[in-house]
């Protein structure tokens, strides 16, 4: 079970110009020494360990079929299954033909999908390879003997410690190296969510290492075979215990996404309470003030007994009333019509931009146009454009946010962009800031996308696309 680098990117092909030219000198230097020290073994080959070929050649099948079965265990780190087998091998055999069996033996999937270059797939291999030889040399150096027990347990953990630390070394420098990553993060990403249960099924799979030696002593080949019914075994508890974990982590931040949608529905009912007083105040109270104005008036004549100033002050009166009427009846109107209030979608973003100008906010330049839409539509868009605004307001270290608002081909299409830091998507804490994937998810539920763009330095830009009649409930 020996934990390879692999990342969250997409499948690429072998050409890869995005892997670093630092990652691409260690991959090759540690695959350099390994052919040496496993040719050198080669050349040196013994009358009789050229007889024992089809030996060697089923040890490197039966690791080889257990390696076919990997276990994910993060985004960034699968593990294979061939621990057992490869730390067998190293105790009844050579180092250098451990580390032949373990390097021929480390097939990887993506190989023949050409999805990661030949210097990951020869180091993927090589820190294999090293990681069983020096498990190896421990197990022989200390006296390792089979037949020994139950002292070869002890010995047993300590080789199977000495592998695991090279194998981690390896794969957390190449980690590093790949992703400029720190090495807490990467050390995190290889042991998983759940560390001390990865490090106790580690030790478990390798101690099985000593009972498969012991027993290809005595059944030989039928039990080296054999040894494939408990590692498919250990394979489906491992899958178990990582579906449950991210089964968990998915309510989680389901949870943590219920929580922020109730905050965040707080925080619009205000800015719809604000944008409703502000109607009231500018539209409604005018005319409303002139009608009481105009009531005093006639109040005024009928008290003063200028009954004849009635037919001039009356139909003013009238339409001051009409006008008041007019007033609440376009309000009402506009809350009917949208869920954002009563001037729609885009006097909402320019309300948001002022909001956060004030808050100090980089200058927010908008440019929008009328979309139309379903309530349920602009709502989404204002949703996405909030996430999205007061990130960039409060973490891009901006000189200035662009917001452009379009309506193509039956989309809604939203464009956020800044000029300031970036960052590296894969390196954020989602148990923190998980505002980007709601973002994803709700666009994902209502038949939209999403595209995410930042960079280290170059900025970022989130693209929505959002369909522009979303019935029913949302």
């Amino acid at each position: 079970m020996s934990a390879s680098a692999t990342t969250r990117d997409q499948p690429r092909p072998r050409s890869d110009p995005k892997e670093p030219l630092s990652a691409r000198v260690f991959f090759f230097a540690v695959a350099l020494v390994v052919f040496v020290v496993l040719g050198g073994r080669l050349f040196a080959a013994t009358e009789t360990t050229r007889a024992s070929i089809p030996t060697l050649l089923l040890w490197i099948a039966v690791a080889a079929v257990a390696d076919l079965l990997p276990v994910q265990v993060s985004d960034h780190v699968s593990l294979s299954m061939s621990l057992p087998v490869t730390l067998a091998a190293g105790m009844v055999m050579a180092p250098p033909i451990a580390g032949i069996i373990a390097f021929l033996a480390a097939v990887d999937p993506r190989e023949f999908r050409h999805e990661i270059s030949l210097a990951r797939d020869l180091f993927n291999r090589s820190q294999v390879a090293v990681s069983v030889m020096l498990a190896s040399y421990v197990f022989q150096a200390l006296g390792g003997n089979v037949e020994r027990w139950p002292l070869v347990i002890g010995i047993a953990m300590v080789s199977l410690a000495v592998d695991w630390a090279a194998n981690t070394a390896l794969v957390v420098v190449a980690l590093m190296l790949l992703r400029g990553a720190p090495i807490s993060t990467v050390f995190r990403d290889v042991h998983g969510d759940a560390p001390l249960e990865h490090i106790l099924g580690y030790v478990c799979l390798g101690l099985l290492a000593v009972l498969l030696a012991t027993v290809f002593g005595v059944a030989h080949a039928w039990g080296l075979i054999a040894a494939l019914i408990p590692l498919t075994t250990a394979r489906l508890m491992f899958m178990r215990s990582r579906q449950l974990g991210e089964a968990s982590k998915r309510l989680e931040e389901k949870d943590r996404a219920l929580l922020s949608t109730t905050k965040q529905a707080l925080v619009e009912r205000r800015d719809e309470r604000l944008a409703v007083a502000g109607e009231l105040h500018d539209e409604v109270l005018p005319p409303l003030f002139k009608v009481h104005l105009m009531g005093q008036v006639l109040r005024q004549d009928l008290s003063s007994g200028r009954l004849l100033d009635l037919d001039e002050d009356l139909p003013a009166l009238l339409v001051a009333t009409e006008s008041a009427q007019s007033a609440i009846r376009g309000l009402v109107r506009g809350l009917r019509q949208s869920s954002l209030g009563p001037d729609g979608l885009n006097t909402t973003i320019e309300l948001l931009a002022q909001h956060l100008e004030g808050a100090g906010s980089p200058p927010i330049c908008l440019e929008l146009d009328d979309v139309g839409g379903s309530s349920l539509s602009q709502l989404l868009v204002y949703q996405v454009a909030r996430e999205a605004m007061t990130n960039a307001a409060r973490y891009s270290r901006a000189s200035s946010i662009f917001v452009r608002l379009a309506s193509e081909d039956g989309f809604i299409r939203l464009v956020v962009a800044d000029d300031g830091v970036g960052f590296d998507p894969t390196l954020v804490d989602q148990d923190s800031h998980f505002g980007l994937q709601l973002i994803v998810e709700r666009l994902k539920a209502s038949r939209g996308h999403v595209i995410i763009d930042s960079r280290l330095g170059e900025g970022t830009r989130v693209i929505a696309a959002v369909p522009a009649e979303i019935l029913g409930d949302y």
